[in-house]
């Protein structure tokens, strides 16, 4: 049985490793910027797939081995929480980018949310989280397949939830700060911005550790983080095509329903998690 001690070491190697390729990303930020072929390598190879590979090498230098990395579908009785994988996104954004235009009275402006052009993006998005999502597993390996296992003895399910989705925010620091050090935008901006990621990440981020220990794999999970990923885009697609006018602006209504739908989803997350906690502990 893996003690407390064993999980904390594993975890700050974990953490050590995953930190050490974010140095990459502002050390060779000047370089990155006049070479397409380094900015691909550093991003997409080794930033990207640094979750992956540190949870890889953690798991080789503590000599834990490569078991239970949650590398199987497990599709058998377990496909409506791929569904819910799919579609919770979905929800979120909707309601994120939707309800404040229609409670504020503007649902005029919706003329590209046609039932044709939202089974379209559907459909597109279905097809896509089938074939591009995979690239993702390079993160969930990482933070929910690892981190999250890590953590959960050493500060519960509730402390795992809020401490990781910190954790996840912080290594997002090189995009948030992108404008910054490239001399666009204000540091207090980018700060902004990283506070915004952190309560985003932290809230979805439940429902993501939520999938894993519901259907043991971390495929949910990755399919999610698409959806997480591109659902925005789709939406902001279809709004596009509406009868917004130049320099729409919301105020305060967009503000709640920003933080809103957040806040709903990790508290409906967190307790489903401490249910599952609970029932884990009854069957010990």
């Amino acid at each position: 049985m893996t003690t407390k001690k064993e999980n904390a070491q594993r975890l700050g190697i974990y953490l050590l490793i995953v930190f050490l390729f974010v140095l990459l990303f502002f050390v060779f930020r000047k370089p990155m910027n006049e070479s397409n072929t380094l900015f691909f390598i550093i991003y997409y190879c080794l930033f990207s797939f640094s979750p992956a590979i540190a949870s890889l090498i953690t798991r080789a230098v503590t000599k834990e081995g490569f078991r239970d990395m949650k590398l199987h579908l497990n599709l058998n009785g377990n496909f409506r929480w791929y569904l819910l994988a799919f579609g919770i996104p979905l929800i979120f954004f909707s309601a994120r980018i939707l309800l404040p235009v229609i409670v504020s009275g503007h649902s005029g402006w919706l003329g590209g949310f046609t039932c044709q052009n939202v089974l379209s993006s559907v459909f597109m998005l279905a097809a896509l989280s089938a074939v591009q999502s995979i690239g993702l597993l390079g993160e969930e390996l990482g933070w929910r397949g690892y981190m999250n296992q890590k953590m959960e003895p050493l500060f519960g399910t509730v402390g795992t939830c809020l401490i990781g989705g910190i954790v996840w925010s912080l290594w997002h620091l090189p995009m948030d700060t992108a404008g910054w050090l490239d001399g666009e935008g204000t540091l207090s901006c980018s700060l902004m911005m990283c506070g915004k990621r952190m309560l985003l990440l932290t809230s979805f981020g439940t429902f993501l550790m939520w999938l894993i220990k519901k259907t043991d794999s971390v495929f949910p999970a990755v399919v999610a983080h698409f959806m997480f990923n591109q659902s925005q885009g789709a939406f902001d697609g279809l709004l596009s095509q509406g009868n917004i006018p130049e320099n729409a602006d919301l105020g305060a209504i967009s503000d709640v329903f920003e933080y809103v739908p957040m806040i709903l989803l990790t508290v409906v997350f967190m307790v489903l998690l401490l249910q599952e906690r609970k029932k884990a502990r009854k069957t010990v």
